[in-house]
């Protein structure tokens, strides 16, 4: 059986006014129970078109946070998650990947590479030497010589005469 498209417009529409922050595949299966149809027979672009024209798509919540904060800067940040997700039912946070996660126990560290530790045995059982290269370390001549010497490494951005200010600020 084909919807009318029409009455499953303003049943979403109706759907989304009573609660903002029902999930798209929510939403499919509301449609489905009440239209009696698949759920996967069900398309999110109406869906997404109704989120659109009530104002609650991801978008519009981003740009009123950001038009929030560029007012009061010094808002805070669990404010304008709670305003967020009273207006739009968008939450702003990290995704969760959790579903993402492999559910078997020790999955993932049979990925990637096996540990240096690891490696090294395999290798002995095989009869071939696993070293690893041996890096060179090079002391400055003070070091070199008995004397405690410190160095450090900066990676600064601005004028030289501020760096150099900066730098001249710590030697003495």
């Amino acid at each position: 059986m084909a919807l009318d498209m029409g009455k499953v417009r303003s049943f979403v529409m109706d759907l989304l006014k009573k609660n903002k922050a029902l999930t798209e595949r929510e939403v499919k299966a509301a449609i489905a129970k009440a239209f009696k149809v698949n759920p996967k027979k069900v398309g999110a672009a109406i869906i997404r078109d109704v989120r659109v024209s009530l104002g609650i798509d991801r978008p519009g919540a981003l740009a009123y946070a950001r038009t929030m904060l560029a007012k009061s800067p010094g808002l805070e940040a669990k404010k304008v998650i709670e305003t967020i997700g009273t207006k739009f039912g968008i939450r702003l946070g990290p995704p969760d990947v959790s579903r993402l996660r492999s559910k078997k126990k020790g999955a993932g560290a049979r990925r990637g590479r096996p540990r240096a530790a690891a490696a090294g045995r395999r290798a002995g059982r095989r009869g071939r030497a696993a070293k690893a290269p041996a890096r060179a370390v090079r002391l400055p001549k003070a070091a070199a010589k008995g004397k405690k010497v410190i160095s450090v490494a900066y990676h600064g951005t601005g004028l030289p005469q501020a760096l150099a200010a900066f730098f001249r600020s710590l030697a003495g």
